[in-house]
């Protein structure tokens, strides 16, 4: 597949669209992977709303009203007023190459044509909550951390459909609205990426993978979880409503997170968390972020600090040497924008930095002109972009980018890792990975510190944000499969703050011989 597609739509026979699927469509149109639109009317799904269920959700309609509503009906005809809006009874077999149902249509009533590419439709929920209705509330209700969502295939080769991209993100956990809302404006982007990768890999080699990956798989019965009659509806509200008020008075501040270091020689599967020492954190500071550099007698800690009263950080140093002394941090890079995760390495005797400028939407790339105090500017590796927390390996020739996609600004940004590579460092030419996001689950997925070897074996840690503290965790992974069309990492261990560690939350680790280097937020 090269040429872009022919896409037929089916919508319901209002001939209105939802504000997140028309998101997804913009941005097929906008990268090129659609030709046209043919909408395809057919008969809506039916509500069979409760009638306190109807009250509560109308209740969220008032009183959440921060985050774009998703599901705000958005008439075809002001979207695209060319649009051809034709019955499911006058759809020819050859008119489309792929078929996307809508979230409001009726699938009972699916013209009955084959596409080359199938028919492709999202389900909200996952596991237990998979096709639940109503969608997002199970969810909120019982207290779930993370949602998920999937977009699958059905394909007349094939007896059953083919789940092409899964992922979940976090549940806001008082209200049903908010969740569904951002589950569904990041859901707008899955369809992109893997038309992106079928157009790279090729129709059988595409659906052959994905028929393969879903049997390693577990697979979950049909949900029974329907919407709620009156009463217990009222008692779901009530709780709810207790919940609200619950994580209202508890308060915004989640902590400030520190630095702390070990000299016990690093672990991946063992890591002994109560031995770490932290440095004093001044007020009105944070500290996050820490990379280490290490010579023989001294260990450069470079790391985000964050200040309070201008809202946003710098890269600064500290040193620690072999006896443990700590000197006063020093700046060493400032912007007018936000700056953090600062990945160092060293590259042909040269020592660069890679920090997080997302708030610039670009990858800068910066050379030690003085280690470690002196720092300049090479060049911007990629523009308008917003990655976060950018790690670089070289392996096989080649240079591997890792970032998190930041695409919608009340999204999560902890659940799409992509992944691009290029055989030149310098390079503004980097080709993403088909298989982008290569990780999409938010308890294993955002960087969390640089790739290591380990007796010839390749990690990646990543922050473990399942959870309702940011950063509450780490994940050890091994990559099992690094080329130019797959990835494939398999988690190894996990680290957790416990009672035995007196810590609450903890993100990023790095380490050399001497000294590993964490950050963290002390109970």
């Amino acid at each position: 597949m090269s040429s872009p597609l022919r896409i037929g739509i089916v919508i319901a026979d209002t001939g209105e669209f939802t504000a997140w699927e028309s998101e997804m469509l913009g941005q097929l149109l906008s990268t090129g992977l659609a030709k046209n639109f043919l909408f395809i009317s057919v008969p809506p799904k039916k509500n069979d709303s409760k009638f306190l269920y109807g009250l509560f959700k109308r209740f969220e309609d008032n009183w959440f009203r921060s985050i774009p509503n998703a599901f705000k009906a958005v008439p075809i005809k002001e979207l695209y007023s060319a649009a051809e809006i034709i019955s499911s009874s006058a759809v020819k077999k050859g008119i489309v190459d792929l078929l996307y149902i809508s979230c409001w249509a009726d699938d009972k009533f699916i013209p009955e044509i084959h596409p080359t590419y199938g028919k492709w439709f999202l389900t909200f929920g996952s596991g237990q909550y998979k096709n639940a209705q109503p969608s997002g509330f199970w969810e909120v209700m019982n207290d779930e951390v993370v949602i998920g969502s999937s977009l699958s295939v059905q394909l007349p080769s094939y007896s059953n459909t083919v789940t092409v991209y899964s992922g979940n993100t976090t549940t806001v956990p008082y209200s049903v609205k908010n969740t569904l809302n951002t589950l569904a404006w990041k859901s707008a982007s899955f369809i992109g990426y893997r038309l992106k990768e079928l157009q790279m890999l090729g129709n059988e080699a595409f659906f052959n993978k994905y028929q393969q990956l879903q049997k390693n798989k577990a697979t979950h019965p049909i949900s029974n979880f329907k919407t709620p009659g009156n009463f217990k509806m009222a008692f779901l509200f009530i709780g709810n409503i207790f919940k609200y008020l619950r994580y209202k008075l508890s308060g915004e501040n989640k902590g400030r997170f520190t630095l702390l270091y070990s000299n016990e020689e690093f672990s991946p599967d063992n890591i002994n968390l109560s031995v770490f020492k932290s440095i004093p954190l001044p007020e009105g500071v944070f500290y996050a972020d820490p990379f280490v550099v290490a010579n023989k007698v001294t260990n450069y800690i470079f790391f985000e600090e964050y200040i309070y009263t201008k809202d946003k950080a710098h890269i600064s140093v500290l040193t620690i040497d072999n006896k443990g002394n700590c000197s006063t941090p020093v700046t060493v890079l400032d912007q007018s924008y936000h700056l953090s995760y600062p990945f160092v390495f060293e590259w042909e005797d040269q020592f660069y930095m890679i920090p997080e400028t997302s708030a610039n939407k670009t990858v800068e790339l910066y050379r030690a002109a003085k280690f470690p105090y002196q720092w300049e500017f090479v060049m911007n590796l990629m523009e308008d972009i917003s990655l976060l927390d950018v790690t670089l390996v070289y392996e096989n020739k080649t240079w591997w980018l890792f970032g998190n996609a930041a695409n919608i600004s009340f999204t999560s940004t902890n659940d799409q890792l992509l992944l691009y590579y290029s055989k030149d460092l310098c390079s503004k030419n980097w080709t993403p990975h088909p298989q982008n996001p290569i990780a999409t689950n938010i308890a294993n997925c955002r960087p969390a510190g640089k790739l290591f070897r380990r007796n010839g074996q390749l990690y990646r840690p990543a922050q473990n944000n399942a959870s309702r503290q940011y950063g509450f965790g780490l994940c050890i992974n091994k990559i099992v499969t690094l080329n130019e069309t797959e990835y494939y990492e398999e988690e190894i261990s996990s680290i957790i703050p416990g009672e035995q560690n007196n810590l609450k939350a903890i993100h990023t680790i790095n380490f050399t011989d001497s000294i590993t280097v964490i950050d963290a937020i002390l109970k």
